[in-house]
């Protein structure tokens, strides 16, 4: 612990102030905070709550919860997958809703249809990688998500650029089924 300066006494009263040092990573601001387990000086821009008390980095032992760490056999799995989904998602996306032939309803069947495609992506690859989670996985799914708008592009209209234009449901379920599986996945 740091120890007290006593400054000035008052007749019988001593006005007692805290001694301030610098934070211990040297270019932060200086402090009399210390940290509750190696009693280093700690700036409250180092500072970590813990249940134990307030520490310094080193001392709190910050680590990434393993649900976020990604091998490559993960990246792997979540990318088959995306693939595996998109391309029959794709295939009935186009038997069932071509492009361009929905109209103004499409807007409304895109965000339905989005929002459990966007499911399905996250709930499959979550349930396939072991619970990973994290930006990789992310990726992964609005790449799959890419992967069923092209394929029902293609088998729907061709390469006809024209008629995306006038195609509502594609663009909106595309959209909100990445938002939908990005966020399941963060």
């Amino acid at each position: 612990m740091n120890e007290l300066d006593v400054t000035e006494v008052r007749g019988t009263e001593a006005v007692i102030q805290p001694s301030v040092f610098t934070c211990n990573s040297s270019w932060h601001a200086d402090s009399a905070l210390t940290c509750g387990r190696c009693e280093g000086t700690i700036c409250p821009d180092c500072l970590v709550h813990t249940p134990g008390g307030t520490r310094c980095k080193p001392c709190a032992k910050l680590k990434r919860p393993p649900m976020y760490e990604l091998s490559t056999r993960h990246y792997a799995l979540a990318a088959g997958t995306s693939l595996m989904l998109g391309m029959p998602m794709g295939v009935v996306g186009a038997l069932f809703l071509p492009p361009g032939g929905a109209g103004f309803f499409g807007i409304l069947i895109g965000f339905f249809i989005g929002t459990g495609v966007g499911s399905v992506y996250a709930t499959t690859l979550t349930r396939v990688t072991g619970g990973k989670r994290g930006v990789g996985m992310q990726l992964m799914a609005v790449g799959g998500i890419a992967v069923l708008l092209l394929v029902r592009q293609v088998l729907g209209a061709g390469l006809d650029l024209q008629l995306l234009s006038f195609d509502l449901v594609g663009p909106v379920t595309g959209f909100v089924a990445a938002r939908v599986a990005w966020q399941r996945l963060r």
